[in-house]
C-alpha cells in the first residue's frame, strides 16, 4: 500500500510542476468547487423549484445516500492525504480535515452530472453533448484534486468507481422503485425516509454524516407534505419565456435566501450548545428542517405568493 502511496505522491508533485502556467492554480480552486457537495445543495432546489420537482427530489435523494456513502468510508478507511504528516506538506495547495479515499468530489460530480446529462437539460444540445460535456467536466475536476494536493490518483479513481457503482444502481432501480412508492400510500414513503435516516445514523463516527441522514428525513417529511397538502408543481403553463424566466428567479432568490437564512439562525442556536449532550441531535434536526424548507415550506410559500399553481 505504501507503494501505492508514494507513487500517487510522486504523481502529485509532477502534476504539479504545471504551477508555472499563469492563472492555472486559480483555475483549479475555481474548477475544485464544482465538485463540491455545498453547490449541489445549492442546486437541488434549483432543479425542485424551478424545473421539475419530480427530479429535483430524484437528484437529492441520490446525492444524499451517495455522500452518505463516500463520508462514511473515509471515516471506516481513515487513509491519508498527500499533505497529511509523513508524506509531503508542501503539496497541500488547499486544505482538508478528514480521510481521503475515495473522492467525494470524484464520486459526486459524476453522479450528479451524469444524471443531469441524462436529462439534457440545455435546450439545442444532443444528448450525447450533454454525455460529453458532463465527462470533460468530472475528468477536469478528478484532476483539479490531485493537482491541489488533496488527493492521490488512488482516491479519485475510487470515487468514479464508487460512483459509478451508485449511478449503476439509480439507472438500474431508479424508475421502478419511484413506481412502487407512486403506488402505495404517501405515508409509505414517508416511513422509508425515516427508516433510511435512522439508519444511517447507527454508524455516526462525526457530526458530518448527519448531514445527509437528516436531508433524507426532512425530504421524507417535506414531500409527504407538499404532496398532501400543498401540491406544488414547478412548470409554469402561461405568460412569456420572458415572464416565466422572472417568475422562476423570484422563486429561486426568495427560496435560497430563506434557506440561507435558517441555516445560519439554526447554526448560531446549535453553536451555543456543542457542549450539550445533545448537541448531535440538534445537528441533525437542523438538516431535516432545511429539507423540509426546500421540499414543503418554499413550495408553500410559492402557492401563496402565486407564483406557482398547485
Amino acid at each position: 500500500m505504501e507503494e501505492v502511496l508514494q507513487w500517487g505522491l510522486d504523481s502529485v508533485r509532477q502534476i504539479q510542476t504545471l504551477a508555472m502556467i499563469p492563472g492555472l492554480t486559480i483555475f483549479m480552486r475555481m474548477i475544485t468547487h464544482i465538485g463540491s457537495t455545498a453547490v449541489y445543495i445549492f442546486l437541488f432546489p434549483l432543479v425542485y423549484w424551478c424545473v421539475d420537482e419530480k427530479k429535483g427530489l430524484r437528484l437529492a435523494v441520490v446525492l444524499f445516500i451517495s455522500t452518505w456513502i463516500n463520508l462514511a468510508l473515509k471515516f471506516l478507511l481513515d487513509q491519508p492525504r498527500p499533505f497529511f504528516e509523513g508524506y509531503d506538506p508542501s503539496v497541500g495547495i488547499v486544505a482538508e480535515i478528514m480521510g481521503g479515499f475515495p473522492s467525494g468530489h470524484a464520486q459526486n460530480s459524476l453522479v450528479i452530472l451524469i444524471i443531469l446529462a441524462s436529462w439534457s437539460i440545455i435546450p439545442g444540445l444532443s444528448r450525447a453533448a450533454h454525455f460529453c460535456i458532463a465527462a470533460f467536466l468530472c475528468l477536469l475536476i478528478g484532476f483539479s484534486r490531485i493537482y491541489l494536493g488533496v488527493h492521490f490518483p488512488t482516491d479519485v479513481f475510487g470515487g468514479w468507481l464508487l460512483g459509478g457503482l451508485v449511478l449503476a444502481v439509480y439507472f438500474w432501480a431508479g424508475n421502478r422503485i419511484e413506481a412502487w412508492f407512486e403506488s402505495h400510500n404517501l405515508r409509505i414513503g414517508l416511513m422509508a425516509a425515516a427508516a433510511l435516516a435512522f439508519g444511517m445514523n447507527m454508524y455516526r463516527p462525526s457530526e458530518y454524516l448527519l448531514m445527509p441522514s437528516g436531508m433524507i428525513l426532512g425530504l421524507g417529511i417535506g414531500c409527504f407534505l407538499c404532496r398532501r397538502y400543498i401540491g406544488f408543481s414547478a412548470s409554469l403553463k402561461d405568460g412569456t419565456k420572458t415572464e416565466k424566466l422572472l417568475f422562476l428567479l423570484v422563486r429561486y432568490a426568495l427560496g435560497i435566501t430563506a434557506m440561507a437564512l435558517l441555516y445560519v439562525a439554526a447554526g448560531k442556536f446549535i453553536n451555543g450548545l456543542r457542549d450539550s449532550g445533545n448537541y448531535h441531535l440538534y445537528v441533525f434536526i437542523r438538516n431535516a428542517l432545511m429539507a423540509i424548507w426546500i421540499s414543503a415550506g418554499a413550495p408553500w410559500v410559492f402557492c401563496k405568493l402565486r407564483l406557482a399553481r398547485a
